[in-house]
C-alpha cells in the first residue's frame, strides 16, 4: 500500500516543481520582456534629452581700459591657453606675449615707446578655416592701459575684444548639472583601466553581472561582519545610475541584475564604458551636481579629458566609488589613500609599472578652485528664466549666452554682503532687528550703458538661504530715487513766470501744505531743517523734499507721470503730490532701465540678460537687440545729469568720493519717508548700477539711501567701475557747460553747509544759460 502512495507523493511532488519551474520561468521571460521594453523606452527618452546650456559674458578688452599683459596671461592660463612665440602661428586656444619691437613685426605695425608689449589670442571655438582672420590682439601702454585693439590677419583696430564665453551651468529639466559629454576616444587609456581596475575587473569578461565578484564581496563581507565590498560591475552601476531609483528593495536589485544581462545584449564593451564614463556620479559643485568624467576633468583639475595624466586619472577612478567620502578638497586623506589603492590595482593587473604608481602616487592632490558668485549667480539664472519666459521661448535644450560678468557678480556679492554683515555687527538698532531673527537684504543690479546688456543681478545676500529675487520680483517704495524725474520734467518746461527751468531757477524750500483733491498734504524735509529759497541743483543734490514737491506741482503731475514712463518706469503711477516723492512702488530692474536712459542722455535702450540663444541646430532664436529709441531731448538731460553730478560732488552722495571712487559719476540716494527702503541709483558714462537695502517683511530700518546703498555702490564701483577710463560724461550739441564761482553761489544762496563747494559745474541747455 506504501509504494503506489508513495509513487502518488513522487508523482504529485514532480508536477509542483515542474509548475514552479514554469512558473519562475514564465516569471523570468515576462521580467526579461517587461524591464527590455522599460529599458528601451527610458533609452529613448533620455537619448533626447538634450541639456540646457548657460554660458557667462565672455571677458571684454576695450579700448583704454585699464589692463596689464600679466593679468590677462593668468586669466587665459586658468582657462587652459597653451602660450606659444610670438612668431609661431596660433591655433584655436594659443596665445603669445611679445616686447614692443616683437609686437611690431608680428602685426607689421609701428608702434610708439609708450607701448610697452602686446597680448594676441585665438579663442578655442573658433572655426579652423577661420583661425587667421580671428587673430585677437591688445597692446599695453606703460601705464597699464589698453591702446590699441586689433583683429585679423590683416589687422584691423578695432574699440573691442572677446574672450571665450565660460559654461556656467547645465540643467537637465529643473535639474541643475555640470556635464560634458565625451567619447571613449577623447579619455585617455589610463583612464579607463584607472576606473577598471577599482570597480570592475573582470568588465571586458562578464555579461553584465560578475557572479565570481559577487560571491567574493559576500564572503569579504560576512568576514569582517559589514559591507566592505560591493560586487556591482560597471554595467550594474550604469543601470543604476541611468534607469532606476536609488531604493535599496529586493526587487530593484532584480530589475538591475535583468537590465544588466540586456544591456550586454544589446550594447558593446565600448559603448558601455563610453556611455558610464558620461553618467557617473562625480561629486557636487553647490547646487549643480558633476556628472560624468568630462565635467570631472575640468571641475577637478580644469582640464580637458585628453590632457589628464595617470596620478589625476587614478584620483577620478578613486573619487567614482563615494564622491563625497574622497572628495579630494575636502578630505584629501580618504582622497590619497583611495588613489594608492588605484595605483595599486592597476599595477597587480599590469597596466602600469612600480615606477609610474610610486611618481603618481607622489603627485600632489589638486587644490579647489576659486569659484567666483556661487552664493549669487542663480540670481542671474533666474532673471533669465524669467526674460525667455516673458519671450514665450522655452529654454529646453538652447544653449543661452546671457551677459553676466562673473568677476562683477562676485564683486557686487561681496559688496553687499559686507555692508550688511557690517551694519547688522555695528549698528545697534539693525543689530537689535538680527537678534530678533530679522535677516538684513539687499540688491544690486548693474548694466552696460552701451549695449543695455545687464551684467549684474545679485537679488540677496545667498540664494541658498533664500530663493526670493528682490532685484526682479521685488516691488519697494523708491522715496527720492523718483526726484530727477521731476527735475527733467521741469527742465523740459517754463516756470510759471514764462521762463525756462534751469539747474539755477529759484525753487521755494519751506514747509507749506498742498491741497490736493479735498485732502491736505505737507512734505518735511529730512531733519525738519528747511533752507528757504534755493536753486533747483541745490534742492536735487541735497534731496530737499519741500522744495521738490512744490517744483513737481507747478509741472504737473501727469507730466512727470508720462516722462517716468518714457524713461523705463512700468509700474503704475498715480498723480498724487506724494508721487514727487517716491511714495509708491517700482521694480529695480525699472530703476534700472530708466536711470540708464538719463545716463544715454534720453536714448532708451532695452536691457537684457541674454546676448542670445541658439537651439540645439545652431540657429539664433534670440539675439539681443536694445531697440534704441530717443525719448527726450539730448541737452535737456544733459543739464539734469549735470545736476546729478553735484549730488556725489557736495550731496547726499558726496561720501563715494571720499571713499575713494572718484571717476565723473552722478546718481540719486532715495529714502523712504518712513526709512524702511534704502536706495543708491547712479551711472558713469559707462555702467549704470542700482543699490537697495531693506527687510523682506518691511520692518523699519532707520538707514538713509546715504547710510545704505551709497557704501555698497562706492565698493563695487571702485572694483569694477575703475576699468573704464576717468571720462566725463560727452555732452551733446546745444549745450552750455558753465561754472558758477563763489560769488554766484552766495547770491544763489548755494553756499548754506560747510561741504557746499565755492565752484561748481552745470550744464544748461544752449539759450538758457545764465
Amino acid at each position: 500500500m506504501l509504494r503506489p502512495r508513495l509513487k502518488t507523493i513522487l508523482i504529485c511532488f514532480t508536477i509542483l516543481v515542474t509548475l514552479v519551474i514554469i512558473a519562475g520561468l514564465g516569471i523570468g521571460v515576462y521580467s526579461y520582456f517587461s524591464l527590455e521594453k522599460e529599458m528601451t523606452q527610458k533609452l529613448e527618452s533620455k537619448k533626447f534629452l538634450v541639456p540646457t546650456e548657460y554660458y557667462a559674458g565672455p571677458p571684454v578688452f576695450t579700448l583704454r581700459n585699464s589692463a596689464k599683459s600679466a593679468d590677462i596671461e593668468s586669466l587665459f592660463a586658468k582657462q587652459n591657453y597653451r602660450r606659444r612665440d610670438y612668431d609661431q602661428r596660433l591655433l584655436q586656444g594659443d596665445y603669445f606675449i611679445a616686447s614692443r619691437e616683437e609686437c611690431s613685426a608680428r602685426l607689421q605695425i609701428p608702434l610708439d615707446e609708450n607701448q610697452v608689449d602686446c597680448f594676441g589670442w585665438v579663442n578655442k571655438d573658433v572655426a579652423t578655416e577661420k583661425i587667421d582672420s580671428s587673430i585677437q590682439v591688445l597692446v599695453f601702454q606703460n601705464d597699464n592701459v589698453i591702446s590699441k585693439v586689433l583683429t585679423g590677419a590683416p589687422f584691423q583696430e578695432v574699440n573691442s575684444a572677446y574672450g571665450e564665453a565660460p559654461l556656467l551651468a547645465q540643467y537637465i529639466g529643473n535639474e541643475p548639472l555640470m556635464q560634458r559629454t565625451v567619447s571613449l576616444g577623447e579619455v585617455p587609456p589610463m583612464c579607463s583601466n584607472a576606473i577598471m581596475s577599482i570597480e570592475d575587473a573582470q568588465f571586458l569578461e562578464h555579461g553584465g553581472v560578475s557572479i565570481k565578484g559577487i560571491f567574493r564581496a559576500l564572503v569579504k563581507n560576512v568576514t569582517s561582519g559589514r559591507k566592505a565590498q560591493g560586487g556591482s560591475t560597471i554595467t550594474q552601476q550604469l543601470v543604476k545610475n541611468y534607469f532606476l531609483t536609488s531604493e535599496r528593495t529586493l526587487k530593484r536589485k532584480f530589475q538591475e541584475f535583468i537590465m544588466s544581462i540586456l544591456l550586454e545584449s544589446r550594447f558593446n564593451k565600448d559603448e558601455i564604458l563610453e556611455t558610464y564614463l558620461n553618467v557617473i556620479y562625480m561629486g557636487q559643485n553647490g547646487p549643480f551636481q558633476v556628472r560624468g568624467y568630462g565635467a570631472a576633468a575640468h571641475y577637478y583639475f580644469n582640464k580637458e579629458i585628453s590632457d589628464l595624466d595617470l596620478s589625476e586619472c587614478s584620483l577620478l577612478a578613486a573619487i567614482v566609488n563615494s564622491p563625497g567620502l574622497y572628495n579630494p578638497f575636502k578630505k584629501p586623506v580618504n582622497a590619497e589613500r583611495r588613489r594608492h589603492l588605484v595605483l595599486e590595482k592597476m599595477q597587480g593587473l599590469n597596466f602600469i609599472t612600480k615606477e609610474q604608481m610610486d611618481s603618481a602616487d607622489r603627485q600632489p592632490l589638486p587644490s579647489a578652485p576659486v569659484m567666483l558668485a556661487t552664493e549669487t549667480a542663480p540670481y542671474y539664472l533666474d532673471a533669465v528664466r524669467k526674460q525667455l519666459e516673458a519671450l514665450k521661448i522655452s529654454p529646453d535644450g538652447l544653449k543661452i549666452y546671457t551677459a553676466l560678468d562673473l568677476e562683477a557678480q562676485q564683486a557686487a556679492q561681496e559688496a553687499l554682503r559686507g555692508h550688511l554683515d557690517q551694519l547688522e555687527k555695528n549698528n545697534k538698532y539693525i543689530k537689535g532687528l538680527k537678534d530678533k531673527g530679522n535677516s538684513l537684504e539687499g540688491i544690486v543690479l548693474s548694466a552696460d550703458n552701451k549695449t543695455g546688456l545687464v551684467n549684474v543681478v545679485v537679488g540677496g545676500r545667498n540664494y541658498r538661504m533664500t530663493q526670493f529675487n528682490r532685484a526682479i520680483d521685488g516691488h519697494r517704495q523708491v522715496g527720492s530715487t523718483m526726484k530727477p524725474f521731476v527735475y527733467l520734467t521741469a527742465l523740459m518746461n517754463d516756470t510759471p513766470e514764462g521762463k525756462p527751468y534751469t539747474p539755477i531757477t529759484l525753487l521755494n524750500d519751506e514747509k507749506q501744505a498742498i491741497k490736493y483733491e479735498g485732502q491736505t498734504w505737507a512734505p518735511e524735509n529730512y531733519g525738519k531743517k528747511y533752507f528757504g529759497q534755493v536753486p533747483m541743483f541745490y534742492a536735487l543734490k541735497n534731496s530737499l523734499n519741500a522744495a521738490t514737491a512744490n517744483v513737481g506741482m507747478q509741472v504737473g503731475l501727469g507730466n512727470i507721470v508720462d516722462v517716468a514712463h518714457k524713461f523705463g518706469i512700468e509700474s503704475e503711477l498715480k498723480a498724487f503730490p506724494s508721487l514727487t516723492l517716491g511714495a509708491f512702488e517700482m521694480y529695480p530692474r525699472e530703476v534700472l532701465q530708466s536711470y540708464m536712459t538719463i545716463a544715454n542722455m534720453g536714448l532708451r535702450k532695452n536691457i537684457s540678460y541674454i546676448r542670445k540663444a541658439m537651439n540645439s541646430e545652431g540657429a539664433d532664436v534670440f539675439v539681443h537687440n536694445p531697440q534704441e529709441k530717443q525719448v527726450e531731448d539730448p541737452a535737456t538731460v544733459a543739464s539734469l545729469i549735470s545736476m546729478m553730478k553735484q549730488v556725489i560732488l557736495s550731496g547726499s552722495g558726496r561720501a563715494i568720493p571720499l571713499s575713494g571712487f572718484t571717476n565723473p559719476a552722478a546718481g540719486k540716494t532715495g529714502t523712504t519717508n518712513d526709512n524702511r527702503d534704502a536706495w543708491f541709483s547712479g551711472f558713469t558714462p559707462y555702467l549704470t548700477t542700482i543699490v537697495w537695502v531693506g527687510y523682506d517683511n518691511n520692518a523699519q530700518h532707520k538707514l538713509t539711501g546715504a547710510s545704505g546703498g551709497v557704501p555698497v555702490w562706492t565698493s563695487f564701483m571702485k572694483k569694477i567701475g575703475a576699468r573704464y577710463p576717468a571720462d566725463d560724461f560727452s555732452w551733446p550739441e546745444g549745450t552750455e557747460k558753465v561754472t558758477l564761482d563763489a560769488d554766484t553761489l552766495k547770491a544763489l544762496n548755494a553756499l548754506q553747509s560747510p561741504t557746499d563747494p565755492t565752484s561748481v559745474e552745470l550744464v544748461f541747455r544752449k539759450g538758457t544759460e545764465p
